[in-house]
């Protein structure tokens, strides 16, 4: 197998597949398209990062709370498991859970229960994080219609350009200056699905049933999140390229790299399907966060990009395009 994601065929043939029992108590459980499970009131959902540099462990905190938050919860609690290298120093130990607590003291959530071993097998740190919310809506894919509204929050590769900027910054030196790298290493601070929570929070509270699915943006990209939550519908769906939403710092470093944009991580960004779009992707421009109505469902089973006057099919995510970058060696995810 490649590094990264699993393909869709094996994550169903050997993960989901040999699941055989199914408790009554789940009601709403994680696929495709869909990573967070609901049992009663209460959501969860886990998430892992094994590539070490300065802050990453907020990726795996960010990714599980986003997850919640997609499946329909308000986060309100985390529990951390951290495996580190033997002989590692306690200030790497004190720098990693200083992070995670400060971010979730801005998120308003509490650790509630971690394990931390120094493991021989362990080359990186890795961080795995579960994160619980409580239900504010109820999924209702298998309700998707024909004709609904397709909304993204923020925009493409939103995750992957920030980290490349960090990452790569000498070598996007030779050609963009200080300041314009700098830009875009920045938007590693929007990759929280916290903001578009609270205006949720609102249109739930006017309509309980706005929303019938949810998918947060992560590895694939904005074309992988949306074969994933088109899958998890059963249905098809249009997208239309100069709706989604991009920015040119973003657009330049994968031209650099020579990368699709729409293909790379875009965690931070949500992907909504609903009557009327418009109305939400309204809201969340009032709250300064960018949005927009991107396509919407069709009732056949094509999955398609409109590109001028050109038709191009979505395939199965096959993996991120970060990939190409870091061809060898671990995946900044």
């Amino acid at each position: 197998m490649k590094t990264g994601k699993l393909p869709e065929h094996t994550f169903k043939r050997s993960v989901m597949n040999p699941i055989q029992y199914r408790s009554k108590d789940i009601t709403f459980r994680a696929g495709v398209g869909h990573d967070g499970a609901v049992i009663g009131d209460m959501v969860t959902s886990m998430a892992t990062t094994a590539f070490y540099y300065m802050g990453n462990e907020i990726y795996a905190l960010n990714n599980a709370v986003n997850n919640v938050i997609a499946a329909g919860g308000v986060p309100y609690g985390v529990s951390v498991a951290l495996l580190l290298p033997e002989h590692s120093e306690e200030a790497v130990l004190r720098r990693i859970t200083d992070s995670l607590c400060k971010k979730a003291l801005e998120y308003k959530i509490e650790i509630l229960a971690g394990h931390t071993e120094l493991v021989p097998t362990v080359v990186e740190p890795t961080v795995t994080i579960t994160a619980y919310g409580r239900k504010l809506w109820k999924n209702k894919h298998r309700q998707v219609m024909p004709g609904m509204d397709i909304v993204m929050t923020k925009w493409s590769g939103l995750y992957g350009g920030a980290i490349l900027a960090r990452l790569k910054k000498d070598e996007l030196k030779t050609r963009y200056s200080g300041s314009y790298i700098k830009a875009a290493e920045e938007y590693i601070t929007d990759t929280s699905l916290m903001p578009e929570l609270e205006v949720l929070r609102e249109k739930v509270a006017e309509n309980p049933d706005c929303i019938f699915a949810a998918h947060d943006v992560s590895n694939g990209g904005v074309f992988g999140a949306l074969w994933q939550i088109l899958s998890a519908c059963s249905c098809g769906g249009e997208c239309f390229i100069e709706k989604i939403p991009m920015k040119q710092e973003i657009i330049e470093i994968c031209e650099y790299f020579d990368l699709n944009p729409y293909m790379m991580n875009g965690q931070g960004s949500l992907l909504l399907i609903m009557k009327n779009g418009n109305d939400m992707a309204e809201a969340m421009r009032q709250a300064g966060i960018e949005a927009n109505v991107i396509g919407n469902t069709t009732g056949d089973s094509d999955r398609k990009i409109i590109v001028g006057e050109e038709e191009r099919f979505l395939v199965p995510p096959k993996g991120d395009a970060l990939n190409a970058v870091f061809y060898g060696q671990p995946i900044p995810v």
